[in-house]
């Protein structure tokens, strides 16, 4: 059995980290992608809601952080202007653009853990593409 330490560098493929990301975050959300565009589907109460699409190079990594506050993680786009993140509402086909993108953290999720398998996805994706 090999055991790797917490904190250690261990790197996934994209998809293999993103399963990661999905494993952790709860129903709430399912987490894609084409190629280096991000694409994030929003579920409430077992129906999606909304599709995110971002292109990953579009994203500040730095800004990314974990809100107790908020209970949520989030990263924002390198431009506030209109926002990179296009959010298209299914319910009623709404189309907007949004400066961040957010994952809000169900009861019972680590945010800290939401928040370290999302830094190695995206930094999976940046190195890939």
């Amino acid at each position: 059995m090999l055991i790797i330490p917490y904190g250690s560098v261990f790197s996934q493929d994209v998809d293999g980290s993103i399963a990661a990301f999905n494993a952790v975050i709860g129903k709430e959300y399912n987490v894609n992608h084409k190629g280096k565009i991000l694409i994030i589907e929003g579920f409430r109460e077992g129906k999606q809601v909304k599709v995110d699409k971002v292109n990953v190079f579009d994203l500040d990594l730095s800004t990314i952080k974990f809100s107790s506050q908020d209970n949520s993680v989030s990263v924002k786009c390198y431009s506030d202007l209109d926002g990179c993140v296009e959010r298209v509402l299914l319910l009623n086909a709404k189309k907007s653009y949004k400066p961040r993108v957010v994952f809000g953290i169900a009861d019972g999720i680590s945010g800290e853990e939401v928040l370290m398998k999302l830094k190695l996805a995206l930094n999976e994706m940046v190195k890939k593409y």
